[in-house]
Formats: C-alpha cells, sequence, structure tokens
C-alpha cells in the first residue's frame, strides 16, 4: 500500500468543512443567531430576509450584548460563553453552545455584527470578509445586538448551487421562524420578508403563538393539557378529534425551550390520537416537555435538531396517557353535553366519537398580534360567484332492472344474460375511463367553482404548491397565488367539481413529495385519478331506479370489464348457464 501524506487542515478549510454543517441554508442562519439572542437574555427579536436569504439576513436584539474585550473572540472557531468545563456537557441549558455557528457562518459570507453590553456607553462594530476581519470601529446604538449577513455562499458556488430557489429558502425560514416563536412565547418577534412585515408578535402565552403563527380558527380547535410526572412534566395544545391535517408539518415539541424533531414524543401523540382519526391524518400539536439537562443529549446532532433521551419508553407512556386522558375528558365532556340522561345507556356506548367535520369555533382574536398570512385569508371571505358550467353524458344500453341487494350490487337482465354488477368497482371505471381519456387528448372539461376554493398554507405546504401548480392546471384546476401565503382555485376537473376541493389538494400535496420535476406531470396524473376513484359510489349507498338506469347507460361504454384496481365490474350467467344450474340441461 502506498503511503499517502496527512495534512493538517488549516482554519480555512475546516472553517468550511463545518459550515457544511452548521450553515445549511438560511433558515440555519436564522435560527443559530436568533438561538444566540435568546442566549443572551433578548426579550425582542427583529428579523429580516430579502430574497430568501440568500442576498441579507439581519436580526437584532436586545439582549446583554458583548464586552468590548470579547468581541474579537465571537467569531473564532469553538469559542462560545455558554461551556467551560467538560462536565458541562452533561446538563446543557442554553441553545447555542456549540462554538461553531459564528465562525462558520462568517466562512461563508461577508458579516457585519455591531453589538453593545448594558453597561457601555458607545457600541462596536466588526466587519468580516469570510472570516476575516476587516473593519472594527465604534459605533452609536441601542444595548444588545445586530447580526447582518449577506451574499451568502460567494465564495463557496458549488456549495450556492445547492441551496433552493429564493421561495423555497424564504417558506423555509418562515418554518423556523414559526418554531421559534412558539417556542418562546414570552419574547416579542417581529419578521419582514423583502420589506413586507409577516409577523409582529408581542404575546404572553402558547396560545398567543399559535395565533400568532396559525389562526384564530386553529386555535378555537385546540385542547389544552398539562400533566407532571417525577422526572418530566408535558403541556400545550393538541388538536380536537375532528380536526386533523394530511402530514406532520403541523407538529411541534419543544423540549426545555429548544424547537426539535417530534421523535418518540411525536410518535406517542400519534399513537394516542389512532384511535381517534383515520389512516393518513395527523393531529395538529405544541407541545412543551420539561426534563432534567442530565436526562437529555441536545447534542447528538450538527443542527441540535434532534436530542436523545436516556428514558425513552418512559417518556413515550407518559405523553401517550397524558393525551390519551385530555381526548378521554373532552370525549365524555361532548357526550354528556349531547345526550340526554334518559337515553339508552347501550346505544350511547355504541355513538362513534369520530366526526369528519372540524368545529367552526374561533377564539378570540390578540390585538397584540399581527399575522399577515391571517389577514390575507379573512380577505377570502367576500368574494363574488363564478358562473358555473356542466358535463352533458349520453349513451345507450338495453336492460332491465331487476333490483339490487345488499346496497352494493346491482341485478340486470341483458338480452338472455343475468349481470350482477358492483356499483363500486364500475363507477370506478367510469370516472377513470372519463379522466384519462380528457388528460390523454388535452380536453379535460373544467367545472368554474361558484365560490373559489382559498387554500392557507404553512411554509412547507406553499414550496409544494408553487411546484405543483403548473402541473395541476395542466390536468384541468385553476390555481393562482392569492396573497401571502394563500392559493385561490377557481375551477376543477368536472368529474372532481362536488367534492371537497382542499382535501384534494391536502392530499395530492401530501402524496407528491420530492418527484422530479420531468415525472411530476405523470404522478400529478396518477393522484388525480386516484382521487377520482375515490369519489365514486360506494358499496353500501342505495340507489333509486332512476339512478341505476343513468349509471347503467354509461356502463354501456365501458371498454374494460374490471375497475382500476384490477376488481371484476360485472359477472354475467347466460340462459344456458343457469339453466344447467337447475339441471335442465
Amino acid at each position: 500500500m502506498s503511503q499517502q501524506k496527512i495534512n493538517v487542515l488549516p482554519p480555512a478549510i475546516f472553517n468550511l468543512l463545518a459550515a457544511g454543517e452548521v450553515v445549511e441554508n438560511p433558515a440555519a442562519i436564522v435560527k443559530e443567531c436568533v438561538e444566540n439572542s435568546l442566549d443572551a437574555g433578548a426579550t425582542r427579536i427583529e428579523i429580516e430576509i430579502e430574497r430568501g436569504g440568500l442576498d441579507l439576513i439581519r436580526i437584532t436584539d436586545n439582549g446583554s450584548g458583548v464586552e468590548d474585550s470579547e468581541i474579537e473572540k465571537v467569531f473564532l472557531p469553538h469559542a462560545t460563553s455558554k461551556i467551560e468545563k467538560a462536565r458541562d456537557l452533561e446538563c446543557i441549558g442554553t441553545l447555542g453552545f456549540r462554538g461553531e455557528a459564528l465562525s462558520s457562518i462568517a466562512a461563508v459570507s461577508k458579516v457585519e455584527f455591531s453589538t453593545m453590553s448594558h453597561k457601555a456607553n458607545l457600541g462596536i462594530s466588526l466587519v468580516l470578509d469570510a472570516g476575516k476581519i476587516t473593519s472594527k470601529k465604534p459605533q452609536a446604538m441601542n444595548p444588545g445586538t445586530t447580526i447582518t449577513i449577506s451574499n451568502l455562499f460567494y465564495n463557496t458556488p458549488a456549495r450556492k448551487k445547492f441551496l433552493q430557489s429564493p421561495n423555497a429558502e424564504k417558506n423555509n425560514v418562515t418554518t423556523a421562524v414559526g418554531r421559534l416563536i412558539l417556542a418562546n412565547p414570552g419574547v416579542s418577534f417581529k419578521y419582514t420578508i423583502d420589506g413586507d412585515k409577516i409577523y409582529d408578535y408581542h404575546g404572553k402565552s402558547l396560545l398567543d403563538a399559535i395565533q400568532a403563527i396559525y389562526s384564530d380558527a386553529i386555535g378555537g380547535n385546540l385542547l389544552s393539557l398539562n400533566a407532571k410526572a417525577p422526572k418530566f412534566s408535558l403541556s400545550g395544545h393538541i388538536s380536537k378529534p375532528n380536526f386533523t391535517k394530511r402530514n406532520r408539518t403541523y407538529q411541534t415539541l419543544i423540549v426545555n425551550g429548544r424547537a426539535v424533531e417530534g421523535g418518540i414524543v411525536g410518535t406517542a401523540v400519534n399513537a394516542a390520537f389512532s384511535n381517534y382519526m383515520t389512516v393518513g391524518n395527523f393531529p395538529f400539536f405544541v407541545l412543551n416537555l420539561t426534563i432534567d439537562t442530565h436526562e437529555v443529549d441536545v447534542n447528538v446532532h450538527p443542527r441540535k435538531a434532534q436530542i436523545k433521551f436516556s428514558n425513552e419508553q418512559e417518556i413515550f407512556d407518559f405523553v401517550r396517557h397524558t393525551v390519551m386522558d385530555t381526548m378521554d375528558k373532552y370525549m365524555h365532556k361532548q357526550h354528556t353535553n349531547n345526550f340526554k340522561p334518559q337515553q339508552d345507556t347501550e346505544l350511547l356506548q355504541r355513538i362513534k366519537y369520530f366526526s369528519s367535520t372540524p368545529v367552526k369555533s374561533e377564539v378570540k382574536s390578540a390585538p397584540h398580534i399581527m399575522n399577515k398570512y391571517d389577514l390575507e385569508e379573512r380577505k377570502t371571505k367576500d368574494m363574488k360567484p363564478i358562473i358555473s358550467s356542466f358535463l352533458p353524458l349520453s349513451s345507450s344500453f338495453n336492460f332491465h332492472i331487476l333490483g339490487t341487494i345488499f346496497d352494493t350490487y346491482i341485478l340486470v337482465s341483458h338480452k338472455e344474460k343475468f349481470l350482477i354488477i358492483d356499483q363500486h368497482a364500475a363507477h370506478e371505471r367510469l370516472l377513470y375511463d372519463e379522466l384519462k381519456g380528457q388528460i390523454d387528448s388535452d380536453t379535460i372539461a373544467v367545472q368554474r367553482l361558484l365560490e373559489p376554493a382559498v387554500m392557507v398554507l404553512n411554509a412547507q405546504e406553499m414550496t409544494k404548491m408553487e411546484a405543483t401548480v403548473p402541473y395541476l392546471n395542466d390536468i384541468g384546476f385553476e390555481c393562482e397565488p392569492f396573497g401571502t401565503n394563500c392559493f385561490r382555485i377557481t375551477a376543477v376537473p368536472v368529474l372532481i367539481s362536488d367534492h371537497g376541493i382542499e382535501t384534494v389538494i391536502e392530499n395530492i400535496l401530501h402524496d407528491v413529495k420530492s418527484t422530479p420535476p420531468a415525472k411530476l406531470s405523470t404522478v400529478m396524473q396518477d393522484k388525480i385519478i386516484s382521487q377520482c376513484c375515490k369519489n365514486s359510489i360506494k358499496a353500501g349507498e342505495r340507489l333509486n331506479n332512476e339512478q341505476i338506469k343513468y349509471f347503467l347507460e354509461q356502463i354501456g361504454d365501458t371498454k374494460s370489464m374490471h375497475c382500476p384496481h384490477g376488481r371484476p365490474i360485472i359477472i354475467s350467467y347466460s340462459k344456458d348457464q343457469i339453466e344447467k344450474m337447475f339441471a335442465r340441461k
């Protein structure tokens, strides 16, 4: 084996390597800098970004600032005020502690760092370029710190090309800011995108923070919980069983003031909800878990997004039982209010808890909170209706209706044959063929909606929606941006026009995850056709003779005798076969 020279990397290189772990994107920079502000005791934090944070990130706080004698240490690798001894790592109580963030950020950008301690009469400003100090001078300012980061990755173009579009990066930053507000409801936050104020939050409670990030409507669909165990406690808000989402992006876990990935706690909450919602839906929650710092390791992930507990099974059981107890109390109260005592108790026990319709209640709007997203949603209430059009259908099929059995199978005689038709499978085939034919021939029949459907999305969903809209428009939808985080749907394919448009779009966004753009069009067609099939007549739906007649007229043109999933549509018996069964032949 040939000998290889071992290189000791200079700071200019290992800082760039560290930046690859810590400075993944603008959202990671915002998170790290705001965590430093919080550790400095800030009660007011302003966050500004331009072009998704690619051109500019500025964070201003009223924290303790940095002493003049210490300022040049701020950007040294592994420099931190939060750890001194090795045993400090066993009980970390601060948000930032690695000492990598600022040096890594400075290594791949241009930075201006201005700070003033509460003891000083004058602030001081450092200017850095690629990690090197190019200027240091006094500056008049209020106590606290302002850090301005510009031209991110200007000196590492290979890294820069892996960033997402400015819109996607903007949405990532918005998600990070939302999580920081939820984790610190007692801190005031102002968040600005390209000069446009998005959040102006001055609340105090977690419910205030939830209203700031989401809306009053969500606040009206929440249950509060608060429970304690010897080693930990849990508080926060979970959704009522009739208020669900199609993904986990509406789930926030905060451990000792740090917003982290759901992990074992998220699994426990979803398990507790499994009896109250259908597969593929997820509860909304914002939960605070407080635990002894000796029982948790926050140093297992470069960006501190994941943590590890020393007693995971205990936490899982505690969270699951706490959520289940909260749900059971709510359901018991609902049934006590809805049913009279003299009603049959056995009947009450058979009543199902689950309802698919969310409650329309809202909590009172908080005057000290400005959420531009919520304001955009409120603009949709006075929209004018749009004139509708319909798709004509006609066909011919000679038959005689004999009846139905089990509210599922239609019995028909046709010439000298006896037919048993599965109404659900047959309708699936009809809808599939109709929509697939329209898509293939680029002649999709479009239904203009009487009332446009307006979807209010969170930041992750906005990124998906922005990528998906062109393909939705190609297959019969008409979608357009409508405010800061809203999309308006004004038309849909006729074959799904009678169903919940928001649900259709939510299902599509849930299923279309990281599909390459080249394949997205095909995936979208499959998802729309799949949704079309879900909207078909179900087994157990009773049809009258007029409905059956119209239904069978459409089946007359069906070329395949199997549904899109391969199940048979019709079972046919000839007169000869039936006579043989009865030993007539």
